[in-house]
């Protein structure tokens, strides 16, 4: 099978989506089913880019590219494309020259890994991660809806199968487009090998440079936005009890995200009173360190797709508190303390448990561990390519 993948996701740092298609792109040409992979990007043939990674990694024929330079680059990209006349013309001319390549192939399948489908007499399949435009418009900037209230409904029509990375990611697309359970496939996504448990004399190295202890802090991860509902988490933190909050401060990496700054105000104020620590953007390196060291992961957000950083703290061994609702009790399966993220008191309580309960901890550790084995980004592949047969036989 001849496989065309779009990787305009593709660009340091990789997170989410990025990830994904990064996976996707490194992993396919390994499948005995797949004979060639081709890569399109903003319209045009490319080579695959080498950009930091993991050690476990294996970019086989990655082309190196200079990751600072690179992740300039991808910044202006989004501050740009959140202009409006600058999605709209992006809108018209990707799928214009996407399409036109796409003429060129006699034989193949096109997969959009990010919710994009052009014109093509090619089967295509499309992976639609989240409805969040849909369900929570005020958490994006209005030429990122319009964009995308566009391309998905477009992508679904053209494509011959959807996928989504959960089962409750599935049931929204079908609700929200009418479509059938044969047209619409969940494929749950991996976590790479990176993430796993380390010694407390593993990560006091690293974690000593960030003036922390192994097992004394909690961490969150994520792009700082609204949506992942740091606001009430840092509500919930502050009605800790001081001496809790001073023992396990919380400690939060990610970059800035849009509609950020009162969030940034609430960080800098725990900050001034000790009980928060703010990394920022940090290696992807050091990220396995943070989740291994830490007390415990802490992502109470309103909505996911997947949720990716609950599999990769479940993989480090660490207990996970994140939300009872969209994709996140799926990805936990049992293994997380789950709360309303609604209820700033929900969040209290479930954190002081999690931190303070050594019975509830040691079994969602162990259980933890159990289902990050089930999440693989070999399976994830695999079953991405059983879809593509699927599609190729119909």
């Amino acid at each position: 099978m001849n496989v065309v993948l779009s990787i305009e996701a593709i660009h340091p740092p990789l997170a989410g989506i990025g990830r994904y298609a990064w996976e996707l792109a490194t992993r396919l040409p390994m499948q005995a089913e797949i004979e060639s992979v081709r890569y399109l990007s903003d319209g045009f043939w490319r080579d695959l880019p080498l950009v930091d990674q993991p050690a476990s990694a294996d970019a086989a024929g990655a082309v190196p590219a200079a990751s600072a330079k690179a992740s300039y680059k991808s910044r202006l990209r989004r501050q740009l494309g959140q202009l409006p006349m600058v999605a709209r013309l992006y809108g018209k001319l990707l799928p214009l020259l996407a399409g036109r390549q796409l003429n060129g192939v006699q034989d193949g399948l096109f997969h959009g890994p990010n919710y994009f489908v052009p014109k093509t007499r090619l089967p295509s399949v499309v992976t639609v991660h989240d409805l969040s435009i849909y369900r929570y418009p005020q958490w994006h900037p209005k030429a990122r809806i319009d964009r995308m209230r566009k391309a998905i409904p477009e992508a679904i029509n053209r494509a011959n199968l959807v996928l989504t990375d959960s089962l409750a990611t599935r049931d929204e697309v079908m609700q929200e487009f009418s479509l059938g359970p044969e047209q619409v496939r969940a494929v749950l996504l991996g976590v790479d090998e990176v993430f796993h448990p380390y010694t407390p004399e593993e990560t006091a190295p690293v974690l000593h440079e960030f003036g922390l202890q192994p097992d004394g802090y909690s961490f969150f991860v994520s792009t700082i936005e609204p949506r992942k509902n740091l606001t009430h988490l840092l509500a919930a933190y502050r009605a800790l009890p001081d001496a809790m909050r001073q023992r396990w401060p919380l400690v939060l990496v990610g970059g800035e995200g849009w509609q950020s700054e009162a969030i940034h105000d609430d960080i800098e104020k725990g900050q001034r009173e000790g009980w928060i620590k703010y990394l920022g953007f940090v290696d992807q390196q050091l990220l396995p360190v943070l989740y291994a060291g830490c007390r415990l992961f802490t992502y109470p957000s309103w909505y996911e797709g997947f949720g990716l950083p609950i599999a990769e703290a479940m993989a480090s061994g660490v207990p996970v508190l994140t939300s009872n609702c969209s994709s996140m009790p799926e990805v936990a399966a049992g293994a997380a303390m789950l709360v309303d993220p609604a209820d700033v008191n929900s969040i209290r309580d479930g954190l002081r448990q999690a931190l303070e309960d050594e019975e509830w901890r040691s079994v969602a550790k162990a259980r933890g561990l159990q289902r990050a084995a089930e999440l693989t980004w070999d399976a994830c592949v695999r079953n991405t390519v059983a879809a593509y047969q699927t599609v190729k036989a119909s």
